[in-house]
Parts: C-alpha cells; structure tokens; sequence
C-alpha cells in the first residue's frame, strides 16, 4: 500500500476556471471548423466574470445553475435582459470546454476532473421562433432611406434569402455575372454545405455597377460589398437606423430570409427549390422560415372559390343540390 501498488493516488486538481478558458480558447482560435470562435470568446468573457479564479472542481451541477439564475437578472449591452439563447450559447460553450479538456486535447498541468460538470444540465427552452416578413411596402421604405452602402446588402438579402454572414464574406470569386448566379462553397456557409444562389436580372445589374477597390499593397479587394474601399465588418446599427428612420417595427435582419422564403411560397416556388437556394437542409428548420398570415389564407379560400365555380357539376350533385334547396 504504501508502493501505491494496490491504491491509485490521485494527485490533486489544482486547474482554475481561468487556465481552462485560455487554454480552450488558445486551442479553438486554430481550429479551422470552429466557426463559433468569436461568440465563445465573448461568452467566455462573461464566464470568467462569474467563475474566475475558482478551481475546476468547485464547478458542480448546482454552481452552473447559479450561474444561470445571476444571468437571467442581468441586463445586455442593449439595456434589454439576457435572452435564454444567449445563456444558453454560454453553457453549451462550458460544456465544450470540459470536452476539449477531457479528451486531452489541451494540456492542463493541475489536471482535469473526471466528470463534466455540464453532463445534468438541461438547456433552457429558447422560444426564437420569429414570423415578421416585411411587406414590399415596408422594405421600399427601409430601403429608401438606407445608407449607400447598406442598399445593395438589403437588395441581395431580399431577393436571395443569404444570411448576413455570408452577405458581407462574399467574394468576387464567387460570384458569376455571366451565369447569374452565386456559387457558395461548403467553408462559406453556416451549415457546411455549398449551393447555387440564382440571381435576378434586377441583381445582376446592381452588381455590374460596383466599384471594385484596390487595396494598399495594388491588389484587387475581394469583397463584394464594402465601405470606404474597406471590408464591412458589421450592419446592425446602420440597419437599426434605417428601421428607425423608415418606421419599420419588430424587425431584424435575419427577417429579410424570413421574407424570401414566404415570398417565393407565394409566387408558386416548390419548397425543394427553396430549401435549395436557402440551404436547409430538414424540412423541420425550414418550416420555421416560412409565414402563413391572413391573406394567405383569404387567399386559399378564394382559390377554393374559384375551383367549385370552375368544376362541371355531375348528375349526382345536381341531385343532392336539389335536396339541399
């Protein structure tokens, strides 16, 4: 016993929360694949305000759901309280952490507990689902009174239904005039998955027009949309003016996909066709994506109108008609 040849000693962990972080983020920052580095390293800001400091192992199941309750009365950087997705990018951010660290992927010399803290912790429910479509009305005003180089962002966002990551990526070379087309590869979209984005002739023409920068070293920028003959990093506060200014309500851009889809539905666009341009890729997302209001459904009604107006009436509907007056 005293060999330790029968009892294993266990050497004691000393890894604080705050080496975990580093160590994790130093680990994803190389990581092609993480595409969510960057909310991470903002959701692991917060972690550390919280947990900083303490020992892996003074992370327990009833710790993490203290953490959730302080973050349920706390306030964003908006003035509004924290949103359940948000917290729950946190915790699933925690969890990876503890997995990375686990399977040996980063080094940690004070050692790693045996289990993951965030096994027994169950996410809260987000209820993100939106329905705001922008009529045509309401997006001539947003448009009308957005900046110059918002304009052509909101054009391509309404008649392709592109996120606004892949908008303000977008290159050059991918983008083919002649075809009319967008041509995404798989490291370009959220979902790992390359597609074809038709473009109208009103789009096409627009992107005819732009003026292609050239950068400081003499080399042609590769970014379609840009400002100032520099890349745009963000659009949230222009686009936010522009609703303000144009007395467009409840919206947000993610919306604009929102409207695209609900607008080829209407215009007679088979859901495969639109999924293929969007890139969902189950039916169950999809349908999120899709809004069903009033008039669509006046619409259906007046369409069954139509159809038992058109219909030849046989001798047994006569019949019955008969009985019915």
């Amino acid at each position: 016993m005293r060999k330790a040849d029968f009892l294993e000693r266990r050497q004691p962990i000393t890894t604080t929360f705050n080496e975990l972080a580093d160590a994790y983020l130093h680990y994803a920052t190389y990581q092609q694949q993480k595409r969510s580095w960057t909310r991470d390293r903002t959701g692991i800001t917060v972690l550390k305000a919280y947990f900083g400091g303490k020992r892996l192992t003074e992370l327990t199941p009833a710790s993490i759901e203290q953490y959730r309750s302080w973050r349920k009365d706390t306030i964003s950087r908006r003035g509004k309280p924290v949103t359940p997705a948000t917290i729950n990018r946190e915790l699933a951010c925690l969890k990876r952490m503890f997995s990375v660290a686990r399977k040996g992927l980063i080094l940690l010399k004070g050692g790693v507990p045996p289990d993951n803290p965030m096994a027994s912790i169950n996410m809260d429910r987000e209820n993100n689902e939106r329905d705001r479509v922008l009529s045509k009305e309401e997006f001539d005003r947003l448009l009308a009174v957005a900046p110059a180089h918002l304009k052509p962002i909101l054009l391509t966002a309404y008649y392709t239904g592109m996120r606004r990551g892949e908008l303000l990526k977008l290159t050059w070379d991918r983008v083919d005039l002649k075809a009319g087309v967008i041509r995404l590869r798989p490291e370009n979209t959220k979902t790992q998955g390359g597609r074809i984005i038709p473009l109208t002739k009103e789009l096409t023409q627009m992107l005819q027009t732009f003026t292609i920068y050239i950068n400081g070293d003499g080399q042609r920028l590769p970014q379609v949309f840009t400002y100032g003959g520099k890349p745009i990093g963000s659009i949230r506060r222009a686009f936010e003016t522009a609703c303000q200014r144009a007395g467009v309500a409840g919206v947000v851009f993610h919306d604009l996909r929102h409207t695209f889809v609900t607008n080829m539905r209407r215009a007679g666009v088979d859901y495969f066709r639109i999924m293929a341009i969007t890139g969902h890729r189950t039916m169950e997302v999809f349908k999120r994506y899709h809004t069903i209001d009033q008039d669509d459904l006046r619409q259906a009604v007046r369409q069954l109108d139509t159809y038992m107006d058109t219909t030849p009436t046989t001798p047994a509907e006569s019949a019955s008609n008969s009985l019915i007056s």
